[in-house]
């Protein structure tokens, strides 16, 4: 179960620095208009070779074993 445990605080620190980082681009974006109804391509986003789409999936999925994991060993 440390193992699981370590790997959360890994990935909370991880969500920190990408929350930092998604502050910090919404800002430099503030004074920019953007197109709120575009339609989200499944390709990788601005050609930086990452699947936003599939990188939520992944992270939904490990969201619902994380919690899965949790409730059986508190149960």
């Amino acid at each position: 179960m440390s193992q699981i445990l370590e790997a959360l605080v890994k990935l909370e620190q991880s969500i920190g620095g990408l929350e930092g980082s998604v502050s910090h681009i919404e800002a430099s974006l503030s004074g920019q208009q953007r197109d709120m109804f575009s339609v989200s391509q499944p390709a990788p986003a601005n050609g930086n070779g990452v699947d936003t789409q599939a990188v939520v999936k992944k992270l939904d999925n490990i969201i619902q074993q994380a919690e899965t994991v949790l409730k059986e060993s508190h149960g």
